[in-house]
């Protein structure tokens, strides 16, 4: 049986912020069967104690298998538990640091092999935007800038984009040639990407939302798959 390749990308929100509780579910859901294994990686926030602790707390009553990796201690038997996984939800934090094991320890051959399985990729902002092949990140030196993600999709992307200085940012690095088009997420919005393409947004927020930016325009990600399916 060939199985989809799924990436779930959420702007801001979920277990780790104990939020939008939804969120998760909206992950779950996209797992047809009822006893889930999923594995945390807390790697951007150098393995915190708390939010993976957040994680347990989170899924606890649900009859899933529950385990994390803390890939900033040790790397040893992380392709096995890799791939044992329905779901990897990479935690938040420092997306840059997080890139860099990956590659220092050649763990991103792991990743590739557990999407090409169909093991859903899911992750909140540093873990959203790590899929891409160009990221807007603060994780070099606080300051907003583009940064080379792992060209899992396509493009750009940017979470938070909520914050309005952050969107704002995001649609002029595009507008002057220093990121490709992108998807820029606001919080509490998780986007589900199957075979590499945009095909839902799911919002547990309020008038929050996904965009399509280019350099000439920015619309609603909604739209731009509608526009995708032909559906106008």
């Amino acid at each position: 049986m060939v199985r989809n390749k799924k990436i779930i990308a959420i702007g801001g929100g979920g277990f780790t912020h104990s939020s939008d509780k939804d969120l998760d579910e909206y992950v779950i859901n996209q797992v047809n069967k009822s006893n889930i294994n999923i594995g945390f990686l807390p790697t951007a926030s150098n393995d915190n104690q708390e939010k993976t602790d957040l994680f347990y707390k989170r899924f606890k009553s649900h009859k899933f298998k529950l385990s994390h990796f803390n890939l900033c201690t040790s790397v040893e038997g992380f392709n096995e538990w890799m791939l044992s996984k329905d779901i990897i939800y990479v935690g938040g934090g420092n997306t840059s640091d997080m890139i860099n094991i990956w590659r220092r320890y050649n763990l991103i051959k792991v990743f590739k092999a557990a999407y090409e399985k169909g093991i859903i990729l899911s992750g909140i902002s540093a873990g959203a935007v790590c899929w891409f092949d160009w990221i807007l990140s603060d994780s070099v030196n606080k300051e907003l800038s583009p940064l080379k993600g792992i060209n899992f999709l396509d493009g750009s992307c940017t979470p938070h984009s909520s914050d309005n200085n952050r969107l704002r940012q995001f649609i002029a690095e595009i507008k002057d040639g220093n990121l490709p088009d992108g998807i820029a997420i606001d919080d509490g919005v998780a986007v589900l990407f199957i075979d590499g393409v945009p095909s839902e947004v799911y919002s547990s927020r309020i008038n929050h939302d996904a965009y399509y930016v280019t350099r000439h325009y920015k619309i609603s990600l909604k739209t731009y798959i509608k526009n995708l399916n032909g559906q106008y």
